[in-house]
């Protein structure tokens, strides 16, 4: 019976045996790129045919040389100088890459960009189609693994910004052959849900894993859904068929999280903001309206029947007034002028005079004699009194010379 090894005696073995193996120290291999990284320097990524894919690794260190990595990303193909070698803690064995070579496109790479060009050429990249995602969502629905880390991520994003939000999920396929119809599937069953968002995507992944994203048929149902859908596919790639259909694109499905919901705690902020704001024109308006009301009152009063006749009841009383005042001054005058002509006629007024003790004296014509030259000796005269007359013969005329 032979003993047994321990496992980093089996890995150091192999180890030895791919160092040993002259084929394997220089290999030659052309294949396409796929899952194309960089870190710390370093750069991995796989090498594919349609049948099986290599793990190839460019340590800037290993070659000793600089190691041409421009233009080189998913999808070319390329032909690669390098050994194989085995990584021995982790028991796995690689492409230790020396020299790169560009051969062209790879086969779906091609593939891919022409059914980019078909689906841009329909418009079915066009902004003019895409819907606008609510702002006030609550109803959202996802479309992917029911295990995964994606439906986790975005259940909790989307709960920590808002508890009240409901979140469906279709549990699909998010890589294989099949995953395409259970994506399809999956979005034309909550699209008939009335639902205001839809997020279809997975987390990270490479491009093989993305296969389905990039599905003529999944493209269709995306643009074809009468609800706003979010496109989360998680990696580093060029845009897949799903985020350039979609009506947004998010980079992770926690991004999708936060893009398809709100957060409530600043909606309530927001609401009482409204609030207030509303109060104070509501307040403004009733202000203006009362202002209105009792502008308007006042001209109804000023053109109402009743204003006019009081209006003109006031006018009437102070005309009244007026012409009242007017005739008192007049008379008034009139007496003042009647009381002057009376005293003027008392003054003038013989017989007033005569009862004082005056007298006038007549000739005989009965003429009133005003100068004593008027009278001669001789002639007869008579003396008016009061309450009698006395007829005189003219003894003699004499004449006050002092009045001459």
């Amino acid at each position: 019976m032979k003993e047994a090894v321990s496992v980093s005696q089996l890995n150091r073995y192999i180890k030895e045996m791919f160092a040993d193996n002259s084929i394997l120290n220089n290999v030659i291999v052309k294949g396409e790129i796929s899952n194309f990284k960089e870190s710390k320097g370093n750069y991995y990524f796989s090498l594919k045919d349609d049948a099986s894919q290599i793990q190839c690794i460019i340590f800037t260190s290993y070659s000793g040389k600089s190691v041409n990595v421009d233009n080189i990303t998913d999808g070319i193909e390329v032909t690669i100088y390098g050994k194989v070698a085995v990584y021995e803690k982790g028991g796995t064995y690689a492409i230790y890459v020396n020299n790169i070579e560009h051969s062209g496109l790879g086969e779906y790479y091609i593939k891919l960009e022409e059914l980019k060009k078909k689906l841009y050429e329909k418009g079915m990249f066009d902004p003019m189609y895409k819907k606008e995602i609510p702002k006030y969502s609550t109803n959202i629905g996802v479309v992917t693994a029911k295990n995964g880390a994606a439906i986790r991520d975005i259940y909790k994003t989307i709960k920590d910004k808002n508890p009240y939000a409901s979140v469906t999920l279709y549990p699909s396929l998010v890589q294989g052959e099949n995953a395409y119809k259970t994506i399809v599937d999956g979005i034309m069953e909550l699209d008939n849900l009335n639902l205001d968002v839809i997020i279809v995507g997975r987390g990270g992944g490479s491009i093989e894993d993305l296969y389905c994203f990039n599905d003529e048929r999944v493209a269709y149902a995306i643009f074809s859904a009468k609800t706003p859908i979010i496109s989360a596919v998680g990696h580093e790639i060029n845009d897949s068929i799903s985020d350039l259909v979609a009506d947004a694109r998010a980079a992770t499905p926690t991004a999708a999280g936060e893009m398809a919901t709100f957060s409530y705690s600043d909606f309530e902020n927001d609401l009482e903001n409204y609030k207030l704001t509303l109060d104070d024109m509501i307040e403004e308006k009733i202000s203006n309206i009362k202002n209105h009301l009792e502008n308007a009152k006042k001209e109804l009063q000023l053109l109402s029947p009743k204003t006019r006749v009081n209006s003109y009841k006031d006018n009437i009383s102070h005309e009244k007034e007026k012409l009242k005042m007017s005739i008192n001054k007049k008379l008034l005058i009139v007496k003042n002028d009647l009381e002057r002509y009376i005293e003027m006629l008392k003054s003038r007024n013989v017989l007033e005079k005569i009862s004082k003790g005056m007298t006038y004296t007549l000739d005989k014509n009965n003429k009133i004699i005003k100068s004593v030259k008027k009278v001669k000796k001789g002639e007869t005269i008579n003396t008016r009194f009061i309450d009698g007359t006395i007829y005189s013969k003219v003894v003699n005329v004499e004449v006050n010379k002092s009045l001459q």
